[in-house]
C-alpha cells in the first residue's frame, strides 16, 4: 500500500462518513487515528486483504474516470459525492461491492478511532496468550515478574515457550521433522495436537496466522479472518465466505456456541450421503468432546434474549438453546468473555507439541511412506521470511472448507468430489431501531421456523455492526450508526438445498454458491417475517438485509414492498458457518475421506476438521466438527502400527 492508496481510503471515508465535529482540532485528531487504524488493519491482515484493498482501489479509479471524468483524487467533493452515490445504488455487482469494501474498512475504522464504547460498548481486552517484550530488559524483580506474566498468560498451565517458534523471527529456509503434521490451528487442531502429544507423538502444528490479540474490533477482524472475512462467493446474491486464520481459526467468531447435531442433521448424513452416525460411534465421540471442550470453561451463559422469546410466541415457535460457554478470552468484536480457542493450543503445547507460526503451507506430497508439506514462513505483515519443508510419517489437514480444498488442489488431487458438497449456510442480518435504549447480547437462545431456519440475537461493535447497515452512506449512515444503543440486530440462517462448491478460476480459488429457487425463497420469506415480527415488539424502523426497498416503518410497509419479486442480486448474505468441500463418504464416488476422515487411497492423509463434514451440521458447527476429529483420532491409533 502507498500513501496514494491510503489517501484515496481517507477521501473515501471523509464522504461516505462525514462525521459531524464539533472543533476542527477533534476533526484533524480523530481522521489522524482512522489512517493509523487503517494502516494497522492493513498490516495485520493478509495478503490477499492488500491486494483487494489494492484492486478495488483500482476499479474505483476506472469507474471514476468514466462516471466522472478522473480518478479518485482528482475529484471534488460535489463530484465524489455524486460518485459515491451512484456506487451505492449500482446494479453491478462488481461495482457495488467494491463499495461495500471501502465503507466497511471506513466506518470500521472509524469508530474505532472515535471510540466504540461512546456508543455503549464495552470489553475488557484480556487474551491467554504468550507475549515476549524482546526489548524490556528483565534487571529489576518487577519487571522479571513482568515477563513471567507474558509469558505464562493467566493461572493454570504455563506456555511453553521453548515449543513456539515465531516465523516472524526466522531468517532462511527451515526443515521440521516430526512424527505428526498437522496443518491449522483451530479447536479441531489443537483437540487432536493434545490428544496425540499425550500419546508420546511427536506433534508439530502449522499455523499461517500468529497470536491474535488485537485491541481493536477491526484489527482483531484483521487477525481471525482472511480478507476481513471478504471472501466473494460466486453467486447471483452478494454473498462472502468468513473464513479464519490465526491461532484459534474461525472459532473465534463463534461466540463460544456449542450444540450436539441436530437429529435432522442426522438425517440427512444418512438420506444423501450413506453415513449412519450410530455405525460410526458418532453419539459416544460427541459425548467426550463435549464433556473435554466444557471442562476447559469457565462456566455457562444462561442470559436469554427477550426479544427472541416474544418473537416465538409470535411466529408460533417455541424458543431452543445452545450452550453457550464463558471463558476468559475477551471479544473485541461481540464483547463477550469468550471460550479461548488458544487455550487447546496450549495444552497442546503443554504436553510436547510444536507450534510454527507464520507458516503459510501451499501444498503437499508424498513418498514412499513419508509426507512432506512445503510453503513459506512469513512474519505477521505478510512478508516472506523464509521457505520450509516439513517431513512426517501421518498428516492431518485441519485449515478448514477453504483452507483445506485449496491446499488439495494445489497439489494436484484430482478426485471428482474435491471442493464438493459445500454447505455455506447462508445467513443475513436484521437491524431494528428502538424508542428507548436496548439491553443487546449474543443470545443461548433461538428460534427454528419449520422450513429450518434459525434465528438468534447478535451483537456486535459499533465498528463491525454498523458495515451491516444496508446501502447507506453519508449523513444517513452516521445518523442510523449513532442510535446504535436503541437497537437490536437479530441473525438468521437456514442449510440450503443447493449444492455449492469451490471452483479455480485466474484469480484463485473461490466459493461458487448454486442457490434454487427454494432457498431465495426462505431467505425472503425470513426477512418478512421477521421484519413484522420485529415491528410487532415495538421497533420502530426495521432494515432489512435486500438493497432496493425502503426501511420498515410499519406492518404495511413490508406488504406494500413487494419483497417476494426481488431479484437475488438485491439480496446481501454472508456465509459463517461453511462445511464441507471434502467431504466424507463411504466411497470415492461421493467423498474425499472415508467415515474416519482418512483420504481414500491414502493410508496416513486424513481431514478431521469442518471441511469433512458431509452436510450442514444446521447449528454452529464446532462440537459436530470436534467430534468428528475425535473418531479420526481413534482411527488414527487403531492404524498407527502399520503408519508409524
Amino acid at each position: 500500500m502507498t500513501e496514494k492508496d491510503i489517501a484515496k481510503i481517507r477521501k473515501f471515508s471523509r464522504i461516505v462518513f462525514p462525521f459531524d465535529f464539533t472543533r476542527k482540532e477533534d476533526e484533524i485528531e480523530k481522521t489522524e487515528i482512522q489512517t493509523q487504524i487503517i494502516i494497522e488493519v492493513l498490516k495485520k491482515g493478509d495478503e490477499g486483504l492488500r491486494k483487494l484493498i489494492i484492486s478495488t482501489l483500482y476499479l474505483l479509479d476506472i469507474a471514476g474516470f468514466f462516471k466522472q471524468g478522473g480518478e479518485i483524487l482528482s475529484l471534488d467533493d460535489t463530484r465524489m459525492k455524486k460518485f459515491i452515490t451512484e456506487l451505492s445504488l449500482s446494479q453491478r455487482k462488481i461495482l457495488y461491492n467494491a463499495f461495500r469494501i471501502l465503507r466497511f474498512l471506513s466506518t470500521s475504522s472509524f469508530w474505532d478511532a472515535f471510540g466504540n464504547e461512546k456508543l455503549g460498548f464495552r470489553w475488557n481486552g484480556e487474551y491467554d496468550i504468550p507475549q515476549i517484550a524482546w526489548e524490556t530488559p528483565l534487571n529489576s524483580k518487577e519487571a522479571i515478574e513482568e515477563g513471567k506474566r507474558k509469558i505464562e498468560g493467566f493461572t493454570g498451565i504455563k506456555w511453553n515457550i521453548e515449543r513456539i517458534r515465531f516465523g516472524k523471527y526466522i531468517r532462511g529456509d527451515l526443515r521440521v521433522v516430526s512424527d505428526v503434521i498437522i496443518v491449522g490451528s483451530g479447536m479441531s487442531a489443537g483437540y487432536l495436537a493434545e490428544l496425540l502429544s499425550r500419546l508420546d507423538i511427536s506433534v508439530s502444528i502449522l499455523e499461517k496466522g500468529y497470536f491474535v490479540s488485537g485491541e481493536l474490533p477491526s484489527v482483531f477482524l484483521a487477525q481471525t479472518t482472511n480478507q476481513l472475512g471478504i471472501i466473494p462467493v460466486l453467486s447471483s446474491a452478494n454473498m462472502n465466505l468468513i473464513s479464519g486464520r490465526g491461532v484459534g481459526g474461525l472459532t473465534n467468531m463463534y461466540f463460544s456456541l456449542l450444540h450436539r447435531l441436530p437429529d435432522q442433521a442426522k438425517e440427512n448424513w444418512r438420506k444423501f450421503h450413506g453415513i449412519n452416525t450410530k455405525e460410526i460411534m458418532y453419539d459416544y465421540a460427541e459425548q467426550e468432546a463435549e464433556k473435554i471442550i466444557n471442562s476447559r470453561a469457565d462456566g455457562k451463559d444462561e442470559q436469554e434474549s427477550k426479544t427472541i422469546k416474544d418473537i416465538g410466541e409470535i411466529v408460533g415457535t417455541e424458543q431452543k438453546f445452545f450452550t453457550k460457554l464463558i471463558g476468559r478470552k475477551s471479544n473485541p468484536i461481540s464483547g463477550d468473555k469468550a471460550l479461548s480457542s488458544e487455550l487447546f493450543i496450549k495444552y497442546a503445547v503443554h504436553f510436547g507439541a510444536n507450534l510454527y507460526l507464520g507458516f503459510e503451507v501451499e501444498k503437499i506430497s508424498r513418498s514412499s511412506r513419508k509426507w512432506f508439506v512445503e510453503g513459506k514462513i512469513k512474519d505477521e505483515f505478510g512478508n516472506v521470511k523464509g521457505t520450509f519443508i516439513a517431513e512426517s510419517k501421518a498428516l492431518f489437514l485441519c485449515s478448514g472448507s477453504y483452507g483445506n480444498t485449496k491446499i488439495l488442489m494445489n497439489s494436484g488431487f484430482k478426485e471428482n468430489m474435491l471442493g464438493r458438497k459445500l454447505k455455506l449456510n447462508p445467513a443475513g442480518f436484521i437491524i431494528a431501531y428502538y424508542k428507548s435504549a436496548q439491553n443487546q447480547f449474543n443470545s443461548p437462545n433461538y428460534i427454528e421456523f419449520n422450513n429450518g431456519i434459525m434465528v438468534k440475537e447478535v451483537k456486535f461493535a459499533p465498528s463491525i455492526w454498523s458495515g451491516f447497515i444496508t446501502e447507506s452512506g453519508g449523513e444517513d449512515l452516521v445518523k442510523k450508526t449513532k442510535q446504535y444503543p436503541f437497537t437490536k440486530t437479530l441473525m438468521f440462517w437456514f442449510r440450503e438445498d443447493g449444492n455449492s462448491y469451490f471452483v479455480r478460476t485466474p484469480f484463485g480459488i473461490f466459493p461458487k454458491a448454486n442457490f434454487n429457487g427454494e432457498d431465495i425463497a426462505k431467505f425472503l420469506f425470513a426477512v418478512r417475517e421477521l421484519s413484522l415480527a420485529l415491528l410487532a415488539t415495538g421497533a420502530r424502523l426495521v432494515i432489512p438485509p435486500v438493497r432496493g426497498i425502503p426501511t420498515f416503518e410499519k406492518p404495511d410497509d413490508v406488504d406494500d414492498s413487494n419483497i417476494e419479486k426481488v431479484k437475488p442480486s438485491q439480496l446481501e448474505m454472508f456465509s459463517l458457518f461453511a462445511t464441507g468441500g471434502c467431504p466424507a463418504s463411504f466411497s470415492s464416488q461421493n467423498g474425499i475421506v472415508d467415515s474416519s476422515g482418512r483420504v481414500f487411497g491414502e493410508n496416513s492423509l486424513f481431514i478431521c476438521d469442518g471441511s469433512a463434514l458431509p452436510d450442514s451440521t444446521l447449528t454452529p458447527p464446532i462440537l459436530p466438527a470436534v467430534s468428528f476429529t475425535q473418531i479420526c483420532a481413534y482411527a488414527f491409533m487403531e492404524r498407527k502400527k502399520f503408519i508409524m
